[in-house]
């Protein structure tokens, strides 16, 4: 015969720590879909600015160099 015995205390530290682990990569996935969302957001808009302004150079500047993506994003105050 075998036994096994219950530990309630056990129990609901596992159904607990399941629960945080699961909100955890939830609020991940749901911050990631955001944060990637305003980024292409922030890269259209930019984008769309300096093609309107006739800044090409700018534009295949910031297609290459994310630092000067960053800058221009913070001096047009698009971020």
């Amino acid at each position: 015969m075998i036994l096994t015995t219950y530990d309630k205390d056990l129990y609901e530290k596992t159904l607990k720590e399941d629960a945080r682990e699961e909100g955890f990569k939830e609020g991940f996935k749901e911050g990631f879909k955001e944060g990637f969302k305003k980024g292409l957001d922030e890269a259209r808009a930019l984008n769309k600015y300096l093609l309107k302004a006739k800044r090409y150079s700018d534009l295949e500047r910031v297609a290459e160099d994310i630092e000067y993506q960053k800058k221009l994003l913070k001096e047009l105050g698009i971020e």
